[in-house]
């Protein structure tokens, strides 16, 4: 009995093993049938047949399948699915346990439809974990699942976000951080998300997505004038005329074989300076490319003479001096706003290293936005005119009928009629200010949560404050962290606690994470616990939502058209080993075999 169970222990950890690995790689279990040595039995058969090559172990138990000896072999679909199962439960397990043991954390949602059109709902749980030591910290966001949603209202989202806690035993009271995209029923003052959570505990302070908000600032300013828009319109018909036919490609790449037109999309709105990187810096290649295909006189019946109309309108349009300044216009806007959108996806990134980089950037739209700043702008489109052979200036607009006054009182309209001023007040300076004014509007959230922990960023120099300067500051923050007679912390105490470690820190120890750093090397927790607090619970709120974002690319990759009936506990198994590859990788084997021994009552002994 014992070499038997022994026998079931070895070949459940080989086939455990072969699931995480399967599962962390994002690929297919399954194929058109399940035989054994036959053609189209899935990854999850032929790696068990290739196992069996070099393991005799594996082998023999093949061996015994194919001859009948056995009736339980578990090499089935549902063996698979409880082994995905127990895998992702063992690895959320691991992660609750954690987020429960450091007590705060933030929870990060976002939403979209998968390939069978369920709209997905993912989970990221964020927290500041202490080593086991205590000497060191770090800032982890860990996924917990994908919840199908069957509404998208803020009231049910809601409901169900509370729902997942109460079942994943996630007590609601130590929530402290909400992140979410931009979305009305995220983020709506009377019945978005935030606003349902907020009700139950105030605590839960809501920090909107500063990368989602970014995107919102860009389609601001690129909807802002016909301009701006009419610009857009032309970038997409670039893509669209080359990529729509085979022949018009080779004729691209054959002029253009590094950097190739990419599309626009709505949602992406990083595919903007993607889309406009080519135009930038080969654009008297593209424009050679259009010439070639217009003077193309093999091209012949109504598709060949619609070809090179087409190619030849595109060329006119892009060869103009007004699309070339508004190409290195918005390159130049976007490349900045792209930099800070990469920093603000960082995992371990602050509200308060977030504010200041949008500060930078709101400061470089308004040093663009001057007479100044319009001179730079054109000495870079005088190289482009150049190369395309172009005269570098405006191009007179065409005089257009006056309107007619409906009532006599109606002042005229005074419209610009110097090409370049009418260029510089109607495009450039709309889409700087409207981007300026978007900037101030939608991070007015982010700023009021920096102005309740903004003091704890600069400890080091509140001694050069009074004790009631600090302490009206403590008051701020205790307040922020209080719901009834539950609070957090105590103001008075985190006062004295903050003058005490204001004296012991260098001018170097200046950010929240190196005064954290520098408490627990010194082993003054338990003398600082007010400060401790405060510091975990402002590192603990989220700044992105691009955790959630990345797990929709898992998704992607997991859940396709050809997998589209996989059912949601599967789903959810492998997209958790996959995003959680290295805490999959710690598992103890020995452990799961037991566990899966304890689950299920089997007729095999282990």
């Amino acid at each position: 009995m014992k070499n038997e169970e022994k026998y079931w222990q070895q070949i459940l950890k080989r086939l455990i093993a072969l699931v995480r690995v399967l599962g962390e790689q994002y690929l297919a279990f399954r194929g058109t049938n399940e035989t054994l040595y036959s053609a189209n039995n899935g990854n999850f058969l032929k790696f068990v047949q290739y196992l069996a090559i070099f393991d005799p172990l594996m082998n023999e138990h093949l061996r015994k399948i194919s001859n009948k000896e056995l009736h339980t072999h578990y090499l089935g679909k549902d063996i698979q699915n409880e082994l995905i199962q127990l895998l992702g439960n063992a690895i959320k397990k691991e992660i609750i346990q954690t987020a429960n043991a450091m007590k705060y954390f933030s929870i990060v949602l976002d939403g979209t439809p998968d390939c069978s059109h369920v709209e997905q709902m993912t989970i990221v749980i964020r927290f500041v974990k202490v080593g086991s030591l205590k000497k060191e910290f770090s800032i982890k966001e860990h996924f917990l699942g994908f919840v199908p949603l069957k509404k998208i209202t803020g009231a049910y989202m809601a409901e169900t976000i509370i729902q997942q806690l109460e079942e994943m035993e996630l007590p609601i009271d130590n929530l402290h951080g909400q992140g979410y995209d931009n979305g009305a029923n995220m983020i709506g003052k009377n019945n978005g998300v935030q606003k349902k959570i907020s009700n139950i505990n105030p605590r839960a302070l809501f920090v909107p997505c500063s990368a989602h908000t970014l995107n919102l600032v860009v389609n601001d300013a690129a909807n802002c004038c016909l301009m701006a828009t009419s610009f857009f319109d032309i970038v997409q018909r670039v893509y669209v005329y080359f990529s729509s036919s085979i022949h018009r490609w080779v004729v691209f790449t054959s002029h253009q074989p590094t950097l190739t037109v990419k599309p626009l999309s709505k949602i992406r709105w990083e595919s903007r300076i993607d889309a406009i990187k080519p135009l930038r810096y080969e654009l008297g290649k593209i424009y050679d490319a259009l010439l070639e295909i217009a003077d193309d006189t093999s091209l012949t019946g109504s598709s060949g003479s619609t070809a090179r109309s087409d190619a030849k309108t595109l060329a006119n349009s892009v060869a103009k001096f007004k699309f070339v300044v508004s190409i290195v216009v918005w390159y130049n806007i976007l490349f900045e706003i792209n930099i800070t959108s990469k920093q603000l996806q960082a995992k371990d990134l602050d509200i308060h290293a977030a504010v200041p980089q949008l500060q930078h950037t709101q400061a470089y739209l308004v040093d663009c936005r001057s007479d100044i700043g319009f001179a730079r702008m054109l000495v870079d489109v005088v190289e482009i005119a150049k190369d395309l052979e172009i005269p570098p200036t405006f191009e007179a607009e065409p005089r257009l009928r006056r309107r007619k006054k409906q009532f006599a009182y109606e002042a005229e309209d005074e419209p610009v009629h110097d090409p370049k001023q009418n260029f510089k007040v109607n495009f450039f300076f709309a889409i700087l200010d409207t981007a300026i004014r978007s900037v101030e509007e939608r991070f007015e959230q982010m700023r009021t949560i920096e102005s309740v922990f903004g003091f704890l960023y600069h400890i080091h120099g509140l001694q050069s404050k009074t004790s009631q300067e600090i302490l009206e500051c403590c008051m701020k923050l205790e307040s922020a962290l209080q719901h009834g007679d539950n609070r957090d912390l105590v103001a008075s105490d985190l006062c004295g606690e903050l003058q005490s470690i204001a004296r012991r820190l260098s001018e170097e120890t200046k950010s929240p994470q190196d005064v954290f750093r520098f408490i627990l090397c010194q082993n003054l927790e338990d003398s600082l616990p007010n400060l401790c607090i405060a510091l975990r619970i402002l590192l603990t709120l989220p700044v992105s939502v691009a955790s959630g974002e990345r797990s929709f690319s898992k998704l992607k990759l997991i859940k396709t058209y050809i997998r589209s009936s996989m059912c949601q506990d599967r789903l959810v198994g492998l997209a958790t080993l996959s995003i959680e590859h290295e805490l999959a990788d710690k598992l103890d084997l020995k452990d799961l075999v037991i566990d899966f021994a304890q689950k299920k009552a089997r007729k095999v002994q282990f």
